[in-house]
């Protein structure tokens, strides 16, 4: 019998769940209850899943997690009884969603608009919410069970009974552990019923199909994700009408055909040999970007029997994203970049990376330093957007650009007479604003002394009292810092506090110059082309000028020169059309030939660094593969003779079978310093 755990903060939640489970599945599974409250380090389960209540559980579970059990974390969802109480009031309305926790509030505002809540507007609250019945105006709230903080101010309540786990978690269960057969779509069928669905009524079209493949083929119709699925032999036996529409290909056209043959690009070959899955994966198909998740299908005796390919067009992700931040948060105070998006193969930015990621995880105050134009505010966003704040606001406050007294007045706010143009009931700070989300503040260095004190006192307990005001209110809101200034010396100088400084440097993140990274530059100005349009590209030459220049302005000086080249050169790009003090700049000259790598080495160094960097093999086909997704169109034979010319170098190591390439220690120097050879002062 296969063995799962539950864990939750909470020993009593644990136990809820484990009962919960246990009664839809019945025999089919051992479930054991674990709580992090009293044990939170002593770990060690070596069942068949793990089940966590929360994301920050998980990321906790993870760490924990020594014998690598799978996890995956449990969502919810209402009840069809409380989803009806909602969809029964007619008019259009302002409502809060009261709970105890922020997090929580913005989760069940989140479902209700999936599951089709269309005629309420519906505001997460909680006791740190700014709102009163004055600035609100709001008479009605929503709770789910049991609730504390409700204002004062609410005439009408409306309960929509406790969470439960949904529908996507079970069937979550059941293809981790593989279960399949008709007692298993019993227990979907079962529970499903009792479930609130979208205004399509999926539920009850599943119950009413009558067949466990017509089930299957009604959610082939339905779901948002391009479907494809395969025999052991990699012929395609299913194909959905989602898939038709973003690939352009017609069902009668796939289906019966190698996989391979029509979509060479999903892997599902490699998979066949080595069983390699995969989820969110990028690939390109027909210049489209797509996410994709790759995984096997089993039989009741745990025997391969196929191949599931899940696909949603990239952008479409992102934009389903971004609506529904768009309801829940205030407009401009979403972080739209991510990890994904900081550009770049060399060490400098892989070490900056890795550092970024780690402080993801917390919630202390991060001080990130480094020339202006270095992408700061980019690994801000991306340092939010990976941690348990990532569903919270993201206010960004450039300290330069405003006047002490506003800059005061933005940051801490104001109570209503607190001077002479004060707002009628006030407003609240950007720091009251970003709670329980992130909020950074870019030129720190510039910040006026007077209100470093201030800030200082933010930092030190969490609480902000605006201005005019008496009462103190607490906040939860993780700092980021930035600035290009050296504020040891400007503490020398007396113009930045020296207990600011070390209560800002808890966490500190450098970037490199450009400089320093100019082996980025080639995927940088692809980057910026596509940007522009994408149909004109660089020559060799023309990057081995770029890669001399050494970019004062950095990245943001580089996009500049990639726009001015690409509007005012005609059909291609030519050296002249290269900014003069760029094309002549008296530096080092472009060292020779022999000296420098040629473009299309310097591209398969980079994807090998690449492919090292994610623990996979580098393959001629490997390589081939990730080059194709840069743009970058290299003969499997022509890759063969630049990695021999790269292993003569020094620059990697090739193995026979699976060891693949390995870039050495050299080739990543040399990659670090954009495919110079020898030693330069560029």
């Amino acid at each position: 019998m296969k063995r799962i755990m539950v864990v939750a903060l909470y020993r009593g939640i644990s136990e809820y769940y484990c009962e919960y489970l246990q009664n839809i599945f019945g025999d089919l599974l051992q479930i054991e209850s674990y709580y992090i409250e009293n044990n939170p380090e002593d770990f060690d389960f070596d069942g068949d899943l793990i089940v966590t209540s929360s994301d920050i559980l998980f990321e906790h579970v993870k760490r924990l997690n020594k014998n690598h059990v799978e996890v995956i974390v449990m969502r919810r969802t209402f009840t069809k009884e409380g989803f009806d109480k909602l969809k029964e009031i007619d008019e259009e309305k302002e409502i809060f969603f009261v709970s105890n926790f922020h997090q929580i509030a913005v989760e069940c505002v989140s479902k209700l608009y999936e599951l089709g809540i269309k005629n309420l507007k519906l505001i997460p609250y909680n006791s740190y919410s700014p709102y009163n019945e004055t600035v609100s105006g709001i008479k009605t709230a929503v709770i789910a069970g049991k609730t504390e903080n409700i204002p004062d101010f609410i005439e009408e309540i409306i309960d929509v009974g406790d969470r439960v786990i949904d529908l996507s978690t079970i069937a979550d269960i059941g293809a981790a552990l593989k279960l399949s057969g008709g007692r298993f779509y019993d227990v979907l069928e079962q529970y499903q019923k009792k479930l609130a669905y979208t205004d399509c009524g999926i539920g009850q079209i599943l119950i009413d199909s009558g067949s466990i493949k017509k089930q299957i083929q009604t959610i082939l119709r339905f779901t948002n994700d391009s479907v494809i699925a395969t025999d052991l032999r990699g012929y395609i036996t299913e194909y959905n009408e989602t898939g038709e529409r973003n690939f352009g290909l017609k069902r009668e056209v796939v289906i019966g055909r190698k996989i391979d043959e029509v979509f060479p690009q999903l892997g599902v070959e490699n998979f066949l040999k080595d069983r390699e899955e995969a989820d969110n994966e990028l690939v390109s198909i027909g210049h489209i970007n797509y996410v994709i998740s790759r995984h096997g299908i089993y039989n009741d005796e745990e025997q391969l029997i196929g191949v599931i390919i899940l696909g949603q067009k990239y952008m479409e992700r992102e934009n389903e994203q971004n609506k529904l931040r768009s309801k829940l948060l205030p407009r401009g105070h979403v972080a739209k970049y991510n990890m994904e998006s900081i550009l770049g193969d060399s060490l400098p930015v892989k070490e900056a990376k890795k550092v970024a990621e780690k402080m993801a995880k917390s919630s202390s105050t991060v001080l990130i330093t480094g020339e202006s134009g270095t992408g700061k505010e980019i690994f801000a966003q991306a340092i939010h957007n990976q941690s348990p704040r990532r569903n919270g606001p993201f206010i960004a406050v450039n300290c330069s650009a405003l006047a002490p007294s506003l800059l005061e007045s933005e940051l801490f706010g104001y109570e209503e007479g607190a001077f002479t143009g004060a707002k009628k009931g006030g407003k609240i700070g950007l720091f009251e604003m970003a709670n329980q989300g992130t909020i950074f503040l870019d030129e720190i260095g510039e910040l006026p002394y007077e209100l470093q004190a201030k800030l200082l006192r933010v930092l030190m307990e969490r609480e902000v009292m605006r201005i005019g005001g008496v009462d103190l209110i607490s906040i939860d809101v993780r700092v980021i810092a930035a600035t290009n200034k050296d504020l040891l010396k400007r503490i020398a100088e007396g113009q930045f506090r020296e207990d600011l400084y070390y209560r800002l440097n808890v966490l500190p993140l450098s970037l490199p110059p450009l400089r320093q990274r100019r082996s980025d530059i080639p995927v940088l100005a692809s980057a910026f082309l596509k940007e522009f349009g994408g149909e004109k590209a660089l020559s060799a030459e023309i990057l081995q000028v770029l890669i001399r220049y050494p970019w004062p302005g950095n990245i943001r000086e580089l996009h500049n020169c990639i726009e001015y080249m690409y509007q005012l050169s005609e059909e291609e790009i030519l050296l002249t059309d290269i900014p003069e003090n760029i094309r002549n700049y008296e530096g080092t000259p472009v060292q020779i030939q022999n000296d420098i790598l040629k473009e299309e080495e310097l591209a398969v160094l980079s994807a090998t660094s690449a492919i090292n960097d994610r623990k996979q093999s580098a393959g001629r086909k490997t390589i081939q593969k990730l080059l194709s997704e840069r743009k970058i169109q290299i003969a499997e034979q022509e890759i063969r003779f630049i990695l021999k010319k790269l292993a003569e170098l020094s620059l990697v190591e090739v193995h026979k079978g699976r060891g693949g390439t390995q870039i050495t220690d050299k080739g990543n120097r040399v990659l670090a310093d954009g495919g110079i050879l020898k030693d330069s002062k560029i």
